[in-house]
């Protein structure tokens, strides 16, 4: 008769390295992660491609015109969305230490780098919601046009 066998045992090694690399490889996801954010659409109710179904005109707006949105301290002014009435130009003046960019969501405009000091302007004359974002950095902006 032969002795009993003893039960086999499997051992599973993972390398130093290979837990740096995937540590690494986490730390990079979750640091673009804002990034990837500011692009996705956003949860509320308006559409993020641009003119939607106008806002209801009983809203007041917050910005006359001319309306000046002052991009400081990497935010595009301190309220939004900005509301403003059709027929509105809007403004973004840099006041940052930094280089930043207005960009339609949807194509509609694109203000090429503003350096510090720069500023671009672009008028609304369709009601609709106009999310926007900066290129360089992660910033959102809206922009909702009413009657």
């Amino acid at each position: 008769m032969s002795a009993p066998r003893k039960p086999e045992t499997v051992s599973f090694t993972i390398k130093t390295k290979y837990i740096w690399l995937i540590i690494g490889v986490l730390l990079c996801l979750l640091a673009l992660a804002p990034v990837i954010a500011s692009y996705l659409p956003s949860t509320s109710s308006s559409s993020s491609s641009g003119s939607s179904a106008p806002p209801s005109s009983s809203v007041a707006p917050n910005c006359a015109n001319p309306c000046t949105i002052v991009i400081q301290n990497s935010l595009f002014g301190t309220v939004q969305p900005i509301i403003v009435k059709a027929g509105t130009t809007v403004t973004w003046a840099n006041k940052d230490d930094l280089d930043h960019t207005t960009t339609s969501n949807s194509g509609i405009w694109n203000s090429g780098i503003l350096d510090p000091g720069q500023s671009f302007t672009e008028t609304f004359s369709t009601p609709g919601t106009y999310p926007y974002h900066c290129l360089i950095h992660p910033m959102t902006g809206t922009i909702e046009v009413v009657s």
